[in-house]
């Protein structure tokens, strides 16, 4: 089945619980926490509590690269280049 949703970068805002820097922030150290092992070359982490979530999330993503990991602390981690609105603004916030 497919579903098509039109969705924009503020849509995408409201899918995530936490977002953050991932490149240079020394995530090397925890990737044990993480399914599979992740590449540190990404710029951005978003993080999902639900599943539906992160699905909705990687439609909007998928014309830009991204990965996805299972976060054993909790919850999905979708790994990106893409800058949502509050990382271009440095305006960060956890929803």
């Amino acid at each position: 089945m497919k579903i098509e949703i039109e969705m924009t970068d503020v849509d995408f805002e409201r899918l995530w619980v936490n977002s953050m820097a991932w490149s240079g922030q020394d995530w090397e150290a925890q990737t044990d926490r993480f399914s599979p092992k992740p590449n540190f070359n990404w710029r951005y982490a978003y993080w999902f509590d639900n599943y539906a979530s992160l699905k909705m999330a990687e439609g909007f993503i998928w014309p830009r690269l991204s990965a996805t990991h299972f976060d054993e602390a909790g919850g999905w981690v979708l790994l990106t280049n893409y800058a949502s609105p509050c990382h271009r603004s440095n305006n960060l916030v956890s929803a």
